[in-house]
């Protein structure tokens, strides 16, 4: 019995690799293209093959918002290529179901000599819009823009802001069964990104599969439930997305370290040896991280550790409720208090500030604390603790993350010269709940309001005590 369309997988790779061959030069390419390189065959051939992708098996599912993160070079956009059939494969099968629309090279195909709206019709019709749907489509595009007369402009007269929403707005217009983008999400200024992150979410709410490429790891905490990450052409790991950025940055940050511990740097291939065995080293702690979780502490995506700098290391970390009893379960205006224990293998005395930062689900950064700089007495006492108090909590409804570190050097103002001792990443949730469950604000800022009534333009007249001035008499229309 064959699978029901629904049933089959959206998208799926099974053993695919992709393989260029690099030339030393032009002739020695045109040579080998037309056959001839065979000819002169005392001579080696002058090229090698490099391998953009090796040995990728993945299969996405219908509905599936999976991100794609990794270095510059690590094959993304090859493999975003190969779905969207702009490549082919050097080996292994690509099975695609269902239509796609790919944001990659956004703008290709727009002519600068069209106007805004002769090329938001040529491209709906490109992409196959019957003429009922070209006309509510082109009506969503134009609310988007906001570009008013501009639409009868030629494009080559828009500014790159200007251009950018149009190009988002007419490949967005389009309703595809899987969605494909790549780094596109900007769409102009800081308005229209939130309208563009708006009009994503609508988007995928609608059941489109989701396949995004980004370097911004807020936007694939944003949009993405699941991601993978490639190095050198390779699916290094697949798992939820706030796990898989733990371990990628935790990687970046290492690789960092490691880079300015040698000043001359290793060679070519010693680095490409401390890559591959720094990526499995990393793979194997989070994954042991994930198998240390306590049952009562709600840890999200595992214990993300970075360690840096040898000296303190932090050996405990509790969130405290207003009796002074551990838990991830708080209530807006309740006080709370953070708590964090340090020990060192070597003893002596260590400077140490100490960093608690909080943040939303889906990566966005609410609040940082610093410490003073300690200086701890390792000599003289096995641990140190150290204490962030509120007296009133002043998050709202919601999940939040927790990050804590500690530093060895931190300066804000050149923050090129900060060195760390560990960072504890996005590794600890907190669940608060506020009183009125339908108030979804994120953060309630203390404030004071008064009110005072002016007999004149500029003079404030003093209110009865305990009563409100009534409002003057409306005046009668004529």
């Amino acid at each position: 019995m064959q699978p029901t369309a629904a049933a089959l997988p959206a998208i799926e790779l099974k053993g695919i690799a992709k393989v260029y061959r690099l030339y030393q030069s032009p002739s020695e390419q045109a040579l080998d293209v037309f056959g001839l390189s065979r000819l002169r065959f005392w001579r080696q051939p002058q090229y090698h093959d490099r391998a953009a992708l090796e040995d990728i098996d993945l299969t996405i599912r219908r509905g599936e918002r999976l991100g794609i993160i990794g270095r510059n070079g690590a094959g993304k956009t090859t493999l975003l290529k190969l779905i969207t059939g702009n490549f082919a494969p050097t080996r292994g099968t690509v099975t695609v179901n269902g239509s796609v629309q790919a944001l990659i090279n956004i703008g290709l195909g727009f002519h600068p000599e069209f106007t805004g709206y002769e090329n938001i019709h040529a491209s709906l019709v490109y992409n196959g819009l019957g003429e009922h749907e070209i006309e509510s489509a082109i009506a969503d595009i134009v609310d988007f823009v906001e570009l008013g007369e501009y639409l009868h402009q030629p494009i080559k007269t828009y500014s790159m802001g200007m251009q950018s929403r149009l190009y988002f707005a007419t490949a967005t217009a389009i309703r595809p069964d899987i969605l494909i983008i790549d780094e596109v999400l900007g769409a102009g200024d800081a308005y229209f990104s939130v309208k563009s992150a708006d009009r994503m979410r609508r988007l995928t709410s609608a059941g489109s599969t989701l396949l995004l490429v980004s370097h911004s790891m807020t936007q694939i905490l944003q949009f993405c439930d699941e991601s993978i990450w490639l190095e050198n052409g390779r699916v290094m790991m697949r798992d939820s997305s706030l796990t898989v950025i733990n371990a990628y940055e935790k990687f970046i940050s290492e690789m960092e370290r490691r880079n300015k511990a040698s000043s001359a740097g290793p060679l070519m291939g010693e680095r490409n040896w401390l890559t591959e065995k720094m990526v499995q080293q990393l793979l194997d702690e989070v994954r042991t991280a994930k198998q240390q979780v306590a049952a009562e502490h709600e840890f999200e995506g595992g214990v993300s550790q970075w360690q840096g700098a040898p000296g303190p290391r932090i050996a405990g970390f509790e969130v405290l409720d207003g009796d002074g009893r551990p838990t991830a379960h708080l209530a807006t205006g309740d006080p709370v208090r953070f708590v964090v224990e340090l020990e060192a293998a070597e003893p002596a005395i260590y400077p140490c500030t100490v960093c608690i930062l909080t943040y939303t689900l889906d990566g966005k950064w609410l609040t940082r604390h610093l410490s003073q700089e300690y200086r701890l007495d390792f000599v003289h006492h096995a641990r140190h603790r150290i204490t962030l108090s509120y007296d009133r909590l002043l998050l709202g409804n919601g999940a939040y993350l927790i990050s804590v570190a500690t530093y060895k050097v931190l300066d804000l103002s050149d923050l090129a010269t900060a060195e760390f001792y560990e960072i504890l990443a996005r590794s600890y949730r907190i669940q608060v709940r506020d009183a009125d469950l339908a108030d979804m604000t994120l953060f309630h800022h203390p404030g004071d309001w008064s009110m005072a009534a002016l007999s004149s333009m500029h003079e404030a007249v003093a209110e009865p005590s305990g009563a409100l001035a009534a409002p003057p008499p409306l005046a009668s229309p004529d």
